[in-house]
Formats: C-alpha cells, structure tokens, sequence
C-alpha cells in the first residue's frame, strides 16, 4: 500500500498543472454570518488497509441558533475521477441536485485519471428544511475507485449563509476553485483585500480543503499574514489533517472542514489578508475558502444618463454617472467599467477619479459600434467590470452596478433629401448605410418602381433603373424596410448638364 502511495504521490508531483485557482465567488455584505458543515465518505484514512473502501452516503447536522434565517447555500462535492468517472448528480435529503460548475485536475498529460469537485447551490433546499441532519446519498465512485487506491478521497461540505440581526457591516465572502499543493508545488499564496477591518471581533476563517493526512506532518504550515495558525484540532505542523472544526471530528478521513479565529492575526484598518499554505510531504487539494469579517465599503452604482449620435456615422458618445451614495468607503481610482451589447464586449473604460462617500462622478466615452448590432440597440454599462463580468472592488451591494439604454444611432438625422451623381464626393449615391436595410424600392413620379435592391445595399444608387440605365432629373419616392421599421419619403435626383 506504502509502494501505490508513493507512486500516487509521484504522478501528482509531475502531472499537477490542470488546476483552477480559489477566487471570490459570492459575497455577502450587512447582519450576516456563516456555518460549514460535511462529511467524508472515506472509511479509513489513506494508507490504512482499508482505506480503499468508501460509501456512497453519509451525513452530517446543520445547527442555526435560534432559528437563524438561512440565506444562501452552497454545496461542494469532490473526489477521484475524470469527466468520464466524476459523479456530477447527486441526492441532497432525497432532493435530486446537478453540478452547476464542474472542475477538473488531471495527473497525467493524456487526462485518463485525475479529480473533480462539484458545485450547486442549494438555497432553496437548506431554507425549506432549516437545522436538522442532512444526507448526501447517491455520490457513488465505487465502481473506478481501485485504480485510485492509496491516493483516494470522496466527500462533501455545504457552506450556509444566515441572517443574524445582532450584527451589522459585516462581510462574508466565498471563494472557491480547484488547486492543489505539493511537493512540487510546496507553496500557495492567496491574497484577500478590497476591504478595511474596523473591529477584529468575531473574524474568522474557513477552508474546505480534501487529502490531507494526519500521519504526515512534514512542513506543512498554515500562515495568515505571516503568521502561523493553529488551533486544537490543527497542529502548527500538520494544518490539514482530517479534522472538522464543526463537529470536533478527528476522524474526518481525507478531508479538511477547518475554522480558525482571525482576530489574533488581524488589526483594525487592515486591507489585506496573506495567506500562505506550505509542504514538504502532504498533498492538499484546496476547493473552498469562506470569510468573515467586519468591514465597510464602497456602494458602486452606474446611470447612463445620455448619448450624442453623429449622423451617417456609427460613432456614439455616452455620458454616464459613477455614485457612491450608499457606500460607507470610497470607491477608488481606476475601478474598471464595461460596456455592452446583447452581452458582447465593446468597450471598457476606469473611474477618472476616487469617489467619496455619498458622492458621484460624471465621465464621457466615445464608442464605435459595430454594424452587426444594427441601428438601434440596448446599451448596458457595468462598473466594476473587468469585461469578462468579474470586479475587483468589493462592495455593499454587487447587484446595482449596471444601467441599460436604448441608442438609436439615426436619432435626430433625416434621411438624404437629394443625389447628385457627379463624382464630387458629396451625395453622389443614395447612403442608407447606416439602416442595414432589408429592401429598397425607388419610384418615380407615375408611380412606376424604376429600381430595387435587397439586403446588402449600403449606397448604390446613384440614379441609375433597374437596367442600370441613367435615370432623368426629377424627384422620386422611395421605401425601404429594415428590422425595426419601414421608411418612406421623397429623394431629388439631380443630373447636371456640362
């Protein structure tokens, strides 16, 4: 079994890079708080002779004290397999659950062998059923497990959110991904900021970390801004050991459910937290990270207020407002805003200036819109948007960041009244460019269509008929339909004589 170990080990030293990195996923921002709870399905921990053996169920208990009002809940599965062995369905009290996002960490180049945690938010579920034991059945990885023998782990945890109105500016931010340590990777630095502490009290952090072993306690160290951190259950020199802070459990095989008190490794104004992980043995695959301390920030908010469109052109400039008027922080310079079109990026820009609390700034951007959006078409401006829909600012609220507004590039601009076809540059066609037309149809004054073109037709008359033969001076009616509307009115055509 020590042989299978050691070779398991080997591959993930080699084969480690596939991994996706613990970001923030969802925050929380007033009178809130959070609780984890889990199990393993593991019945030995590795290296033991029955360590190979894993069930398919196992529960645990969700205690809320006085009932807290659950606000959001968050379950994350994990184990050995690949796409084609993970087990992405699951049974949550009898309640069926999919994985809503799916990661993978392979050890060897071709991805025949690897793990995978899953992901889905069971709020509905936790606020209907409140405190009480929950089962996670139906997780079965049985059938590819012995391959994985000696390196094997199956589990789950859930991350619950409530409400408790005794407290107040307090931030509960989850991060989550799939990245592993080891000796080949001995060190994992994640840096928390965006915030500012303004009471150390009742700070706290969690990891929900999988494969880490009590028996080998070889370099590996839990330091939070330079500082060790240890508990009871976690030795100094051994952070991630199969121990559960929630249930006081030592025999959590294969997996790490993990809190620590912050309040000693933090101070009051602080704007980053350090945390670094280290090994010389062990390997860790780390999925989630849940904090909670007291704070407060900014309040970003977007209003597109209007635009200015140039005739003929496709060039529009925006004039919007960035507020702050909520926030108990100032939102600060160069905090990115993102500008789209039925979801597609087209342009991004960053606040000129710091905005204080309470207060707002006006800024202008000049876009050129691309001519598969059409002529009229929604708007949408978000701040605090990189333009892949990620911010880098925490704030109170994360919902209110967006304005939408309908541009209408042609607003204010009459169609052309006259053609001149005499090669000066100047209305030598008929330019409905602009329109991205369906169909144009030209008449004359009987009454008879003299010319016509379909989709595609930009500025190609110049007074020529259907047979492109010179048409005569006079005025002439015209109708064309686009996606939104169809036009008519009167065009002059005039022929000069030289």
């Amino acid at each position: 079994m020590l042989k299978n170990t050691l070779y398991y080990i080997l591959l993930l030293i080699c084969f480690s890079g596939y991994s996706q990195k613990v970001a923030l996923y969802k925050q929380f921002y007033g009178s809130y708080d959070f609780t984890m709870l889990g199990n393993t399905m593991n019945v030995k921990a590795n290296g033991d002779s029955n360590s190979c053996e894993i069930l398919t169920e196992s529960s645990a208990i969700l205690n809320l004290n006085n009932n807290k009002q659950v606000v959001a809940a968050y379950l994350y599965w994990s184990g050995n397999g690949t796409e084609k062995e993970a087990d992405l369905s699951v049974m949550l009290n009898d309640v069926e659950v999919q994985s809503e996002r799916t990661n993978y960490m392979f050890i060897d180049a071709q991805k025949t062998a690897g793990y995978f945690s899953a992901f889905s938010d069971v709020t509905s579920i936790v606020s209907k059923s409140g405190s009480g034991t929950y089962i996670l059945s139906d997780l079965d990885l049985t059938k590819h497990m012995p391959r994985y023998c000696g390196g094997n782990y199956v589990g789950w945890a859930m991350v619950v959110v409530y409400e408790d109105l005794d407290i107040e500016d307090n931030l509960v931010a989850i991060y989550d991904g799939f990245e592993s340590l080891d000796t080949s990777n001995p060190i994992i630095n994640i840096v928390l900021d965006g915030f500012r502490i303004t009471n150390t009290a009742n700070s706290k952090i969690s990891f929900l970390a999988w494969e880490g072993d009590a028996s080998l306690a070889s370099g590996e160290e839990l330091l939070i801004n330079n500082i060790t951190v240890f508990n009871t259950l976690n030795p100094a020199n051994n952070a991630f050991n199969c121990t559960n802070t929630y249930s006081n459990s030592t025999e959590m095989w294969n997996m790490d459910l993990d809190e620590y008190d912050l309040s000693s490794y933090v101070e009051v104004d602080d704007t980053v937290l350090d945390i670094k992980v280290t090994t010389a043995v062990d390997v860790v695959f780390f999925n989630t990270i849940v904090l909670s301390v007291y704070s407060v920030f900014p309040d970003a908010t977007m209003t597109l207020d209007s635009y200015k469109n140039y005739c003929y052109t496709r060039v529009v400039d925006v004039n919007y407002t960035i507020a702050n008027h909520k926030g108990n922080h100032p939102l600060k310079k160069d905090t990115p805003i993102a500008f789209y079109i039925n979801n597609e990026l087209i342009g991004t820009a960053k606040t000129d200036e710091e905005v204080a609390e309470g207060s707002e700034i006006t800024q202008m951007i000049t876009l050129d819109i691309p001519k598969k959006f059409g002529y009229r078409f929604d708007l949408v401006a978000v701040v605090d948007d990189l333009g892949t829909g990620k911010g880098v600012v925490y704030e109170i609220d994360e919902e209110n960041n967006f304005s939408k507004t309908h541009i209408d590039l042609t607003r204010d601009c009459p169609v052309q009244k006259g053609v001149s076809a005499n090669s000066d540059g100047q209305n030598d066609g008929f330019d409905l460019s602009i329109y991205d037309l369906n169909e144009l149809k030209i008449y004359n004054r009987y009454g008879t269509e003299v010319y016509k073109h379909g989709k595609g037709y930009t500025n190609q008359w110049i007074g020529q008929d259907k047979n492109n033969r010179k048409l005569p001076t006079g005025t002439y009616y015209y109708v064309f339909a686009t996606n939104f509307e169809t036009i008519s009115g009167y065009v002059y055509l005039i022929k000069e004589v030289r």
